[in-house]
Formats: structure tokens, C-alpha cells, sequence
């Protein structure tokens, strides 16, 4: 029972720190990322390349939003169910990997989008899911090779030729 409700704890705690740092990429991702200054209305054409990230951002705000609506909810039952303090930086410490795992996709991700448009789709796309697969304890590293080349070329064709989309 006290290991179930340590767990439970752990878990709340995660969820909102998960929770806080969305809303924080949202809002950063809302303000900054506008890759042709377009405006933010939507306009007549509907959504577009320029306008897409924008949108994005909005959604994941809103869930990320419900997401620690829930969260506290959640933190607020299991400390009235029980008299025992949740431990923040003991929690944080025991699942340190798993932090630094996300920190470094967010890493991860702005690397990629930063050089996407300055290189090619291609070794750009292929690059960052070999650097994730390895971020994520995966060490078969032709396996990673092959997944990655073949994953950049369907993302490629997804894109290019069948959303018509110019990259």
C-alpha cells in the first residue's frame, strides 16, 4: 500500500512538471515560431506551411492546459486521501534519467527544426531519429541506420508526394 501510493505520488508529480514544461514549449513555440511572419489569422486560404506551427502550438497549449487541470486534481485528492508530504526533489532525483531523456528531446527537436529548413529534409530527418533512437537507450546502430534512412524517405514521400507539400 505505501509503495501504491509512493508511486501514485511519483506519478503526479511527473504529470505536472510534464504539464508545465508543454505549456511552456507552447507559449515559446505560439511567440517565436512564425517561419514566413505571416499574420495569425487563419485568412481565406485556410491553414498553410506558414501558418501550421501556429495552430499547433494553440492545440498543444489547450491539451497541455487540461492536462494539468487534471494533474492538480489529481495531486489535491491524493493529498487529502493521505497525511504523508509528496517529496518534489526526491522525486525529481529518483527519475532523473527519464528528465534528462525529455529535456533532451525538447533539445532535440529545436536542433531539428532550426536546421530543417537550412539543409536537406532528407539527412536532416534521418539525423534526428538516429540521435533519438540513441537518446532512448537503443544501441543496435546499424538497425538504427536503417530504421532511420528508410523512416526519412517515407516521411519524405508522405510530404512531398502525397501531401503535396514543397520541402
Amino acid at each position: 500500500m505505501e509503495e501504491n501510493n509512493y508511486n501514485n505520488k511519483g506519478n503526479i508529480i511527473k504529470d505536472i512538471i510534464m504539464a508545465l514544461s508543454l505549456i511552456i514549449i507552447g507559449i515559446g513555440c505560439f511567440f517565436t515560431y512564425n517561419p514566413s511572419e505571416s499574420p495569425l489569422e487563419v485568412g481565406t486560404d485556410g491553414m498553410t506551411f506558414a501558418t501550421y506551427p501556429l495552430g499547433v502550438a494553440v492545440l498543444l497549449l489547450c491539451l497541455s492546459s487540461i492536462y494539468l487541470i487534471i494533474s492538480i486534481k489529481n495531486y489535491i485528492l491524493i493529498k487529502n486521501n493521505n497525511d504523508q508530504n509528496i517529496n518534489l526533489l526526491k522525486n525529481i532525483f529518483s527519475n532523473k534519467d527519464l528528465y534528462i531523456k525529455r529535456i533532451g528531446s525538447v533539445i532535440l527537436l529545436i536542433i531539428y527544426a532550426y536546421f530543417l529548413g537550412k539543409l536537406n529534409f532528407l539527412l536532416t530527418t534521418a539525423f534526428f531519429l538516429f540521435v533519438a533512437f540513441y537518446l532512448y537507450d537503443r544501441r543496435d546502430y546499424l538497425k538504427m541506420l536503417i530504421i532511420s534512412s528508410i523512416g526519412s524517405a517515407c516521411l519524405y514521400m508522405l510530404f512531398v508526394y502525397f501531401l503535396k507539400l514543397q520541402l
